[in-house]
């Protein structure tokens, strides 16, 4: 999840589609046209303003089961470095121009953010398609998703081998899937490097990222006892699946977005394991991610769980919806304000976690409101209508919501500009997507394959409520369950460490003390793979290859 432009300092934007051809010269910006965090022009008052105007261009897909649709071309660069989910390559956009707010005003669309440059870093970073002796790229087309879109589509994995992998010819190898975000460059949760890095600490954060990219090299590497990968040897993945609506699938089967799931999980992780001598059984599979990474590692648990057989969900996203971020969709009427006979008290959306965030004129404290639910929402309509704002929200409903066959775009959960709660397109989250829900109602046949597998963590105060749905799913499993459901949970206090989001579990240094997030996010591998191996062994089946990769 992103707050981009969601803070107090955010800047005005006004948003609106238009038709764009050749002998299309000019547009112009009308009153009607819907704005953030001013809604209208008219009210815009007369100041010194930096203007510049963006054309983000879409195309038209031809999914096999909507009509022709006017969507995104993407919404990444290809490098992955400019953090906008707004700026593609391909976007137009004009020069800044400053205006008094009053007269009139000519923008000019004259330059382009170039296709690929900076070009992509590759799985390695070393460029796209080539790799290192340790980090392979695996990119094949989709036979599934090319059926949905009518065009070709392909998925991409990044792999790290493991150590002695050339050495040890005749062994037989787990995997594990670090999910997340997109990035063309291999992150499972903290960078892999291989060099030493030149940094002091000067060079703040950065410096302490580069250095723990290269523990994870030297971790890795390591034979000697008792290090994290000793006895633990895996092929460690990550995947790229960007679509129209957002830099990610959620790696599940959507009506909007197609068949990702699947063609993740049957057609992408097995040509890995076929090129690189996985195990290929669900019994040697762990899936591992923090935020949307850590919601897509519970829905594979969850909802393929003969393919894997670890799951640790850090952060998630709604994992039920009785609490989405700090809505209830099932018995709020609108996910903009809470349910009052007398009153409106807005939902919130994003607070302040980690203290001292500084605006003008004002530094935050520890859970200050930064933003609310309607602000978030309507920040993203003026960026696109129909889901098509490459925003965090929108790319729920794109995920989750069932298409509407007449316009081709998702159905809407609420009403963008009220707020107002579709209860139908509610039901239809529950009965697809609710984990908890999901989890609970199949638990004869799923309770059995998840119980022991299945993990989660989060801050007890995450930056955008996500604790919330966390708690509400371990209450569910308490009440309909029982206390033997099997299923581990992890609340971060705060300790003034920056436990919100994104809270993975403890993990403590030599004096015992509790890491911060800052650290912890970027050693996944080292402290989630020892526990998913004692997992994978404890659950393997009889005459199952445990010994060969266990070097």
């Amino acid at each position: 999840m992103y707050a981009n432009g969601d803070e107090w300092d955010t800047n005005q934007v006004f948003g609106f589609d238009a038709e764009f051809d050749k002998d299309t010269l000019s547009y112009t910006l009308e009153e009607n046209h819907f704005g953030y965090p001013i809604a209208s022009l008219l009210d815009l008052p007369p100041s010194a303003y930096t203007v510049q105007a963006e054309l983000a261009v879409f195309k038209e897909w031809t999914r096999a089961n909507a009509p022709p649709t006017f969507m995104p071309t993407s919404c990444v660069s290809k490098d992955g470095s400019n953090g906008s989910y707004e700026k593609p390559d391909g976007t137009v956009h004009s020069k800044p121009i400053e205006w008094n707010g009053e007269d009139s005003l000519e923008l000019v669309l004259e330059a382009v953010i170039p296709d690929s440059t900076p070009a992509s870093p590759g799985c390695a970073g070393l460029g796209d398609g080539v790799d290192s002796d340790e980090i392979k790229t695996v990119r094949i087309k989709s036979t599934m998703l090319s059926e949905f879109y009518n065009e070709t589509i392909e998925l991409e994995a990044c792999v790290l081998l493991p150590f002695g992998f050339s050495d040890h010819p005749e062994a037989r190898y787990p995997l594990v899937l670090a999910n997340g975000h997109y990035n063309p460059k291999f992150n499972p949760g903290g960078e892999y490097r291989t060099t030493n890095p030149q940094c002091n600490e000067d060079d703040g954060y950065d410096c302490v990222a580069q250095n723990y990219a290269y523990y994870l090299h030297k971790n890795w590497t390591s034979t000697d006892e008792g290090m994290p990968f000793t006895g633990s040897r895996v092929l460690l993945i990550t995947m790229n699946s960007p679509v129209p609506f957002f830099d990610d699938s959620y790696a599940v089967n959507s009506e909007s977005m197609g068949p990702y799931g699947d063609a993740l999980i049957y057609e992408l992780i097995p040509e890995v394991e076929r090129r690189y001598r996985g195990i290929g059984q669900g019994w040697a599979r762990g899936a591992m991610g923090g935020s949307t990474g850590g919601w897509e590692s519970a829905a594979h648990m969850i909802l393929y769980p003969d393919e894997f057989g670890y799951a640790l969900s850090a952060c998630p996203d709604s994992v039920t919806f009785t609490r989405h971020t700090s809505v209830n969709l099932y018995e709020n009427d609108n996910a903009y304000f809470y349910n009052s006979n007398f009153k409106r008290t807005p939902t919130p959306g994003y607070r302040d976690g980690y203290s001292g965030v500084t605006y003008p004129g004002y530094k935050t404290a520890y859970g200050d409101i930064i933003t609310t639910f309607q602000e978030m929402n309507l920040r993203e309509l003026a960026l696109g209508d129909n889901s098509l704002s490459c925003g965090q929200c929108d790319a729920w409903e794109a995920t989750w919501s069932p298409l509407d066959k007449e316009t081709g775009y998702p159905k809407r959960i609420y009403d963008k500009a009220t707020g107002v709660i579709d209860k139908d397109v509610a039901n239809y989250w529950k009965e697809n997507y609710d984990l908890a829900n999901i989890l609970v109602r199949d638990w004869e046949t799923l309770g059995p394959k998840v119980s022991g597998r299945l993990h989660f963590a989060v801050g007890g105060s995450d930056s955008f409520y996500l604790d919330n749905a966390v708690y509400d799913f371990e209450q569910l499993l308490l009440s309909e369950i029982g206390e033997d459901h099997g299923v581990t949970f992890e609340f971060g206090a705060h300790q003034g460490l920056g436990f919100q989001h994104c809270f993975r579990g403890y993990e403590y240094d030599e004096n015992g003390e509790p890491l911060p997030n800052s650290i912890t996010r970027l050693t996944y591998p080292q402290d989630v793979i020892p526990r998913m191996t004692e997992t994978f062994l404890k659950n393997a089946p009889e005459g199952a290859d445990t010994e060969s990769w266990r070097y």
